[in-house]
C-alpha cells in the first residue's frame, strides 16, 4: 500500500494555525478539511479485488454509508478495519491483502464524507459510520471472531466503538493518544473533535494490541510508548508490537504476521507465539 502524502500532523498544525490566524467560518472549515482529507472518488465494483464487493448500510443518523467486504473462509475471523485520515476502504483491502489470502475476512468500513458517501466527517458522525459497520462485520462473522482495527485517526475510531460495545480484540497501528496532543498547545482548544484514546486505554475491557512504528513521523513512537505506559499501569490484556525502521505505514506482511500472531494468542493464550519478522519485538502489558 502506497501511504497517503499528506500527514495527520502536519494538517492538524496547519488548519489550527489558520483558525487561530482568524477565528471565521471559512477558516473552521480549513481546519476540518485538514483533519479529514477525504478521497471523493466512489468505490467502483470494477476496481475490488476477487471476492470483495461494495455494501452499504444505513448509519443510526439515516445516512447510507458505503465499504467494501469480503467473507471469510470458515471458521476464520473477520477483520473490521477503520483507516487513516486520507485513506480510503480501498486502501485497506490493500493493506490486508496478505490476510485475505490466508483466509481472514474484512470488513473495510468508509467514513461518510469519504469515498463519494453523503455527510460530513467527524468524530461523533464517524462513530455513528462505525456502529453500522461493527454490526455489519458481526453478521459476516456468522459467529466466529471479529477482531477490530484502527490505524491512524482510525484508531480513535476503534476506541470509541470499544468504549460502547465489548470487541472480541481491538488492534490500533500508528494511533495517537489524542486528536488535540497532535496539535500546537496555542490552537487546542479551537478542534472539536478529541479522539481522547489516552484515557479510553484503562476503559478497555478486551484485549488490546498496540502496534506502532519506531520510525514513524507522523504519529511519534512516543505517542505509542504512553499509550503502552497506560494499558501497563491498567493491566490490560495484550501486548505491544513495536517494528524497527518502520513507519506510519508498515509493511502489510509484516502487520499481517503481527496480527496472525494475535489470532493465535486469542486461540490459544498459552501457547507460544509464533515466528516473528526480526523487526518486531513483542512487549506485554502485564
Amino acid at each position: 500500500m502506497k501511504p497517503p502524502k499528506i500527514r495527520l500532523l502536519a494538517q492538524v498544525a496547519l488548519g489550527a494555525a489558520l483558525l487561530v490566524a482568524a477565528a471565521s467560518p471559512v477558516s473552521s472549515q480549513l481546519i476540518h478539511d485538514r483533519i479529514y482529507p477525504a478521497p471523493t472518488a466512489p468505490i467502483a465494483a470494477a476496481s475490488l479485488p476477487a471476492g470483495a464487493q461494495r455494501v452499504t448500510l444505513t448509519t443510526s443518523d439515516g445516512l447510507a454509508i458505503t465499504g467494501t467486504e469480503i467473507p471469510p473462509r470458515p471458521g476464520k475471523p473477520t477483520l473490521l478495519i477503520f483507516h487513516g485520515n486520507a485513506s480510503s476502504a480501498m486502501d485497506s483491502l490493500d493493506c490486508f491483502a496478505p490476510l485475505v489470502a490466508a483466509g481472514y475476512g474484512v470488513v473495510a468500513a468508509e467514513y461518510r464524507g469519504y469515498s463519494g458517501n453523503p455527510g460530513r466527517a467527524d468524530e461523533a458522525g464517524l462513530g455513528r459510520d462505525a456502529d453500522a459497520f461493527y454490526a455489519e462485520a458481526r453478521r459476516l462473522a456468522a459467529g466466529n471472531r471479529v477482531i477490530v482495527v484502527g490505524h491512524s485517526i482510525g484508531g480513535g475510531v476503534a476506541f470509541g466503538l470499544a468504549m460502547r460495545q465489548k470487541l472480541d480484540a481491538l488492534v490500533t497501528i500508528g494511533t495517537f493518544t489524542g486528536l488535540r496532543a497532535m496539535a500546537p498547545k496555542i490552537a487546542r482548544a479551537f478542534i472539536a473533535d478529541r479522539y481522547d484514546n489516552l484515557a479510553a486505554v484503562p476503559k478497555l475491557d478486551e484485549p488490546y494490541f498496540l502496534i506502532h512504528g519506531l520510525a514513524d513521523d507522523t504519529v511519534p513512537a512516543a505517542m505509542g510508548q504512553e499509550l503502552h505506559k497506560a494499558a501497563f499501569l491498567a493491566k490490560r490484556d495484550g501486548f505491544s508490537a513495536v517494528i524497527r525502521g518502520a513507519g506510519h505505514h508498515p509493511d502489510g506482511a509484516v502487520i499481517a504476521a503481527i496480527i496472525e500472531a494475535i489470532a493465535a494468542r486469542l486461540d490459544h493464550p498459552d501457547a507460544a507465539t509464533p515466528p516473528l519478522p526480526d523487526t518486531v519485538k513483542l512487549i506485554a502489558f502485564r
